[in-house]
């Protein structure tokens, strides 16, 4: 079975069996595809671990050197030890240096997963936790170990505070750092259907998927997603969506987020089984583009507007198509009596306006080919400039 048929099998399992998390294991899929760092924000126990060890638990890892899957929970009593392995003593007594012996935590581990994350000390996060969320580096020693890490997961109940929050402190500005370091975030909520309610309470927990994920089959996927292509006119569209949220509601989106979020775009496709990005790919945006959970609702609604704006568009360029026809018409019909009427001057009139619609189009839908409603159009603006030029050779 090709693997875009099994992950596509492998979401539609985990959605059948876990109710209401439609948007979480999307993200899940989105990120591991795209070898992105993901958080999940959301109170404990709505099964965002399980979900993710139902998911680690359909890999095959037995053709890669590392620990399959590592996972802890964040507290004030987590030392660097207990993350990253404990020192070797001979080492550090012969070298004055700390080396530890990384197999089986953090820095060996193919799959990470840590609940609680923002309650990491700063121990933890000075002991090269954001070097290998960044860089997928540690420094052990002396030595730079190459990460096998291909996904790391977080869940919070609560984001660090933001620069512009009147009550930022700081410790929220030292967990800022980390948390930009997490381009995919998805908000987790309590099952709110209580039918689904039901049937979770009777939910068959041994119910297993069915094939097996081999881990370098996703390693492969990994190194090459760069090969699905994004056209320009996307590439627009996600600009503009930034913008139109930094100038409508002052969300910042910073270029680093904004350039790394075309993996997501392209994970998207992937997982669609298309080898290039389109506008419905745009909606993956939703995971990366928020700051804030009241951030959410005016991201979905600047990527929807996107979506639609084409054919909001080309219903504004059919109505200016349309002015001109009808000027000309008018103009026609009022002074063709009048001595001195050339219509022909009239008709070269026509023929710039309708040259100057296209050319707007142009600008505006570099790719404006792929979007059929401006498609449609622009190919009635050419029928009227070339039935407009036969009228200017016949007069």
């Amino acid at each position: 079975m090709e693997l875009v048929t099994t992950l596509q099998q492998a979401k539609t399992f985990l959605n059948q069996k876990y109710y209401e998390l439609e948007d979480f294991t999307e993200c899940l899929m989105l990120s591991l595809i795209s070898r992105t760092n993901m958080v999940a924000l959301g109170q404990p126990g709505i099964a965002k671990t399980a979900v993710l060890r139902e998911l680690v638990g359909m890999m095959d890892f037995s053709d890669v050197e590392g620990t399959p899957y590592f996972q802890i929970q964040m507290g004030a009593d987590i030392s660097p030890n207990n993350i990253f392995g404990a020192p070797d003593i001979e080492y550090f007594k012969s070298h004055g240096i700390i080396k530890r012996h990384v197999e089986g935590f953090l820095p060996d581990a193919i799959i990470a997963f840590c609940s609680e994350f923002y309650r990491v000390s700063d121990q933890v996060a000075n002991s090269g936790l954001l070097t290998i969320l960044n860089e997928g580096e540690y420094k052990n020693g002396v030595d730079i170990i190459q990460t096998p890490l291909r996904f790391f997961m977080a869940d919070t109940n609560f984001f660090p505070k933001q620069a512009d929050d009147l009550d930022v402190g700081e410790e929220d500005i030292r967990l800022q750092a980390l948390h930009d370091r997490f381009l995919a975030r998805v908000l987790v909520k309590p099952l709110q259907d209580p039918d689904n309610q039901v049937k979770m309470l009777l939910m068959d927990d041994t119910i297993k998927f069915k094939h097996s994920i081999k881990i370098t089959d996703i390693i492969e996927l990994q190194d090459h997603l760069d090969q699905i292509e994004i056209p320009i006119e996307i590439a627009y569209d996600v600009v503009q969506i930034a913008d139109k949220l930094r100038d409508k509601h002052k969300i910042f989106i910073s270029p680093r987020r904004v350039k790394l979020s075309r993996n997501l775009l392209r994970a998207s496709a992937w997982l669609s089984g298309r080898n290039k990005v389109n506008q419905a790919d745009l909606r993956a945006l939703r995971f990366s583009f928020w700051q804030k959970e009241e951030d959410i609702i005016r991201v979905e609604d600047a990527i929807d507007a996107q979506m639609n704006k084409s054919s909001v568009d080309a219903k504004i360029f059919r109505e200016m198509h349309q002015s001109v026809i009808d000027e000309f018409n008018r103009t026609k019909q009022n002074q063709s009596h009048l001595p001195g009427y050339e219509e022909t001057a009239l008709i070269k009139q026509v023929q710039k306006d309708i040259l100057r619609i296209m050319e707007h189009i142009q600008q505006n839908y570099p790719g404006y080919k792929t979007y059929p409603d401006i498609l449609k159009v622009y190919q009635e603006l050419e029928t009227d400039y070339h039935r407009f030029f036969d009228l200017e050779v016949s007069s």
